[in-house]
């Protein structure tokens, strides 16, 4: 009798734990979350270096020759409009022909006087009169060039024109320089520009007028918001990329800084989750939503992606959650446990 009873509970016993374990069954740990509907944008980065804008730019020259006294700023100072930038002495020639000037001018009015005393006395024709006239208004006419090209001035203050920087000097004090050659150029701190660079296949996506975001490379706090003026259309032979014309308007960025501009091309609603959470493999894309306690595995097609998340579209269910964490251990109806989000 106590055998039977001993073999009885030995036959409930097994067949307690062969029940428990298919009960219980294999299952994963995982972390999930919710799937979430979001606009993403689609983007382009491009890299490029604040200079002044080619309309903002103005060369300061000499309309006659001479020698660079005094330079009294440096490349890259910035100046008040009225500052004074350089001393520039006459050059001989440009001075001789000023009192060559003065001399005809003088010599004119004393031709002038001879001659209207003659043409009263009847000793002189009119059109002698009218030539000595003429030949007195070239005379001044002579002289007023040359005082409006400052050949009268030994020695000339030149000051900016505007409130700028001044960003080339092409002259060395002491140089003698021709006329109408360049001794400074300096730019508007308002009219600057960025040529950023992006690769020739993406020309074709950028068109005037997009959104974008430019930030230093070695500050991301300093960031403007602008927009796309033009779009290059040949590589430049510098770089080998296309540039994009981007025009700024204020003073957070300063010529010379290097920047990364991200240009936004469209925007799209979409569902969105974790990046982690989207697998592939033979098949494509996929995620494991989570419904009774189960992985589900779902067929995706990814969209615009971002640093944090992915775009996906497919046959989902939004109110079921998303495996982000352990989903590389997963199979279509496997078990999981999930751990707190």
């Amino acid at each position: 009798m106590t055998k039977y009873w001993a073999a009885l509970l030995c036959a409930a016993w097994v067949m307690g734990t062969a029940g428990a374990s298919a009960a219980d069954g294999p299952s994963v740990l995982v972390k999930t979350a919710p799937m979430k509907r979001e606009d993403l944008a689609v983007t382009l980065v491009g890299y490029g270096r604040v200079a002044p804008d080619i309309g903002a730019t103005v060369n300061v020259n000499l309309p006659r020759a001479g020698r660079v006294a005094r330079l009294m700023v440096s490349p890259g100072e910035l100046v008040r409009a009225g500052a004074p930038l350089l001393e520039f002495d006459t050059g001989p020639a440009a001075a001789l022909a000023y009192r060559q000037a003065q001399n005809a001018l003088a010599l004119a009015r004393e031709d002038l006087g001879r001659t209207e005393q003659l043409a009263a006395q009847r000793l002189a024709t009119q059109s002698q009169l009218a030539a000595a006239r003429r030949a007195l208004a070239d005379a001044e006419a002579a002289l007023a060039a040359q005082r409006k090209l400052g050949a009268g001035r030994q020695t000339e203050r030149v000051s900016a024109p505007f409130d700028g920087i001044v960003v080339s000097i092409p002259v060395a004090q002491g140089d003698r320089i021709a006329a109408g050659a360049t001794v400074l150029q300096v730019a508007r701190r308002t009219g600057l520009r960025v040529d950023l660079g992006i690769e020739p296949e993406d020309s074709d996506k950028v068109r005037a007028a997009m959104p974008v975001r430019l930030t230093s490379v070695f500050d991301a706090h300093r960031a403007v918001e602008a927009k796309v003026a033009q779009v290059h259309g040949m590589v430049n032979p510098s770089t080998q990329l296309v540039d994009v014309v981007v025009r700024l308007s204020d003073g957070v960025l300063i010529p010379g800084m290097r920047v990364r501009g991200v240009i936004t091309l469209s925007r799209a609603s979409t569902w969105t989750v974790p990046r982690s959470a989207v697998l592939r493999d033979a098949r494509g894309a996929y995620i494991f939503q989570v419904k009774d306690g189960h992985a589900v595995r779902v067929t995706v097609r990814t969209g615009t992606e971002t640093d944090q998340v992915t775009g996906i579209s497919g046959d989902l269910d939004p109110a079921l959650p998303v495996v982000v964490l352990g989903n590389y251990e997963l199979e279509d109806g496997m078990a999981v446990r999930e751990t707190a989000r």
